[in-house]
Protein backbone atom coordinates (compact mmCIF):
# COMPACT_ATOMS: atom_id res chain seq x y z
CA UNK A 1 0.00 0.00 0.00
CA UNK A 2 1.27 3.43 -0.97
CA UNK A 3 1.92 6.16 1.57
CA UNK A 4 0.93 8.83 -0.94
CA UNK A 5 -1.97 11.05 0.07
CA UNK A 6 -4.90 10.56 -2.27
CA UNK A 7 -6.45 13.72 -3.70
CA UNK A 8 -9.83 15.15 -2.84
CA UNK A 9 -12.00 14.44 -5.86
CA UNK A 10 -14.56 16.86 -7.30
CA UNK A 11 -16.76 15.06 -9.79
CA UNK A 12 -19.21 16.98 -11.95
CA UNK A 13 -21.78 14.57 -13.34
CA UNK A 14 -23.86 15.42 -16.37
CA UNK A 15 -24.84 14.85 -19.95
CA UNK A 16 -25.07 17.13 -22.98
CA UNK A 17 -28.84 17.51 -22.46
CA UNK A 18 -29.89 21.04 -21.46
CA UNK A 19 -29.92 21.70 -17.72
CA UNK A 20 -28.42 18.25 -17.07
CA UNK A 21 -25.05 19.92 -17.66
CA UNK A 22 -25.25 21.43 -14.15
CA UNK A 23 -22.40 19.34 -12.75
CA UNK A 24 -20.22 20.07 -15.76
CA UNK A 25 -20.95 23.79 -15.53
CA UNK A 26 -19.88 23.80 -11.88
CA UNK A 27 -16.58 22.10 -12.77
CA UNK A 28 -16.06 24.59 -15.62
CA UNK A 29 -16.66 27.48 -13.19
CA UNK A 30 -14.18 26.03 -10.69
CA UNK A 31 -11.51 25.65 -13.36
CA UNK A 32 -12.23 29.07 -14.88
CA UNK A 33 -11.85 30.54 -11.40
CA UNK A 34 -8.31 29.28 -11.08
CA UNK A 35 -8.69 26.05 -9.12
CA UNK A 36 -6.33 23.50 -10.60
CA UNK A 37 -6.04 19.77 -10.42
CA UNK A 38 -2.91 18.64 -8.64
CA UNK A 39 -1.55 16.22 -6.08
CA UNK A 40 -4.18 17.27 -3.52
CA UNK A 41 -7.16 17.85 -5.84
CA UNK A 42 -8.63 15.98 -8.79
CA UNK A 43 -11.45 17.63 -10.76
CA UNK A 44 -13.34 15.74 -13.46
CA UNK A 45 -16.44 16.00 -15.61
CA UNK A 46 -18.20 12.66 -16.02
CA UNK A 47 -20.90 11.71 -18.53
CA UNK A 48 -23.46 9.50 -16.71
CA UNK A 49 -20.83 7.32 -15.00
CA UNK A 50 -23.13 4.92 -13.12
CA UNK A 51 -21.23 2.17 -11.32
CA UNK A 52 -17.91 3.49 -12.68
CA UNK A 53 -18.06 6.03 -9.84
CA UNK A 54 -17.05 3.32 -7.38
CA UNK A 55 -13.50 3.10 -8.76
CA UNK A 56 -13.13 6.86 -8.30
CA UNK A 57 -13.96 6.51 -4.60
CA UNK A 58 -11.06 4.13 -3.96
CA UNK A 59 -8.78 5.50 -1.23
CA UNK A 60 -10.29 8.98 -1.62
CA UNK A 61 -10.38 10.87 1.66
CA UNK A 62 -13.19 13.04 0.30
CA UNK A 63 -15.39 13.12 -2.77
CA UNK A 64 -17.58 16.05 -3.80
CA UNK A 65 -20.24 14.99 -6.32
CA UNK A 66 -22.24 17.59 -8.24
CA UNK A 67 -25.28 16.47 -10.19
CA UNK A 68 -28.55 17.74 -11.61
CA UNK A 69 -31.74 16.75 -9.82
CA UNK A 70 -35.47 17.06 -10.29
CA UNK A 71 -37.43 17.14 -7.04
CA UNK A 72 -39.99 19.80 -7.93
CA UNK A 73 -38.05 22.72 -6.46
CA UNK A 74 -37.31 25.92 -8.35
CA UNK A 75 -34.70 25.60 -11.12
CA UNK A 76 -31.30 26.67 -9.84
CA UNK A 77 -31.95 25.69 -6.22
CA UNK A 78 -28.88 24.01 -4.70
CA UNK A 79 -29.33 21.15 -2.28
CA UNK A 80 -26.62 19.56 -0.15
CA UNK A 81 -26.51 15.97 1.10
CA UNK A 82 -23.78 14.79 3.45
CA UNK A 83 -22.48 11.29 4.20
CA UNK A 84 -25.64 10.32 6.06
CA UNK A 85 -28.13 12.34 4.00
CA UNK A 86 -27.31 11.29 0.44
CA UNK A 87 -29.93 8.51 0.36
CA UNK A 88 -32.52 11.34 0.48
CA UNK A 89 -31.09 12.47 -2.86
CA UNK A 90 -33.04 9.57 -4.37
CA UNK A 91 -36.22 11.59 -4.08
CA UNK A 92 -35.10 14.04 -6.77
CA UNK A 93 -33.16 12.26 -9.46
CA UNK A 94 -32.06 13.49 -12.84
CA UNK A 95 -32.09 11.36 -15.98
CA UNK A 96 -28.97 9.55 -14.82
CA UNK A 97 -29.60 9.85 -11.09
CA UNK A 98 -30.54 6.22 -10.70
CA UNK A 99 -27.05 5.33 -11.86
CA UNK A 100 -25.51 7.71 -9.32
CA UNK A 101 -27.73 6.53 -6.47
CA UNK A 102 -27.20 2.87 -7.39
CA UNK A 103 -23.43 3.43 -7.50
CA UNK A 104 -23.48 5.11 -4.07
CA UNK A 105 -25.61 2.32 -2.62
CA UNK A 106 -23.36 -0.36 -4.08
CA UNK A 107 -20.24 1.44 -2.85
CA UNK A 108 -21.76 1.56 0.63
CA UNK A 109 -22.48 -2.19 0.55
CA UNK A 110 -18.93 -2.89 -0.65
CA UNK A 111 -17.40 -0.64 2.00
CA UNK A 112 -16.00 1.55 -0.79
CA UNK A 113 -17.46 4.94 0.08
CA UNK A 114 -14.90 7.66 0.70
CA UNK A 115 -14.31 8.81 4.27
CA UNK A 116 -16.32 11.93 3.42
CA UNK A 117 -18.91 12.27 0.69
CA UNK A 118 -20.55 15.58 -0.16
CA UNK A 119 -23.31 15.49 -2.75
CA UNK A 120 -24.65 18.71 -4.26
CA UNK A 121 -27.76 18.67 -6.42
CA UNK A 122 -28.77 21.57 -8.63
CA UNK A 123 -32.49 21.60 -9.32
CA UNK A 124 -33.21 21.59 -13.05
CA UNK A 125 -36.30 21.96 -15.20
CA UNK A 126 -35.34 20.46 -18.55
CA UNK A 127 -32.89 17.83 -19.70
CA UNK A 128 -33.74 17.78 -23.39
CA UNK A 129 -31.03 16.97 -25.93
CA UNK A 130 -29.69 19.87 -27.99
CA UNK A 131 -30.91 22.51 -25.51
CA UNK A 132 -28.65 24.99 -23.79
CA UNK A 133 -28.74 25.12 -19.99
CA UNK A 134 -31.11 27.67 -18.49
CA UNK A 135 -29.53 30.90 -17.18
CA UNK A 136 -30.68 29.97 -13.65
CA UNK A 137 -28.73 26.70 -13.86
CA UNK A 138 -25.63 28.50 -15.09
CA UNK A 139 -25.90 31.02 -12.24
CA UNK A 140 -26.39 28.23 -9.69
CA UNK A 141 -23.33 26.41 -11.03
CA UNK A 142 -21.20 29.54 -10.59
CA UNK A 143 -22.62 30.08 -7.09
CA UNK A 144 -21.88 26.46 -6.13
CA UNK A 145 -18.35 26.72 -7.56
CA UNK A 146 -17.71 29.75 -5.31
CA UNK A 147 -19.11 27.85 -2.31
CA UNK A 148 -16.93 24.78 -2.95
CA UNK A 149 -13.83 26.90 -3.61
CA UNK A 150 -14.36 28.80 -0.34
CA UNK A 151 -14.94 25.56 1.55
CA UNK A 152 -11.68 24.15 0.18
CA UNK A 153 -9.82 27.34 1.14
CA UNK A 154 -9.34 28.69 -2.38
CA UNK A 155 -9.77 32.30 -3.41
CA UNK A 156 -13.17 33.37 -4.70
CA UNK A 157 -14.05 31.92 -8.09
Amino acid sequence: MSNEVEPVRILGIGSPSGDDQAGWLTVDALLAGGIRTGAALLIEKLDRPGANLIALFERAPRVILIDAMQSGGPPGEIQYFDQEGWPDYGHGLSSHGLGVLAALSLARELGSLPLRLDLYGIEISSANPNENPDDRIQAAARQLARRIAAELGHAAV
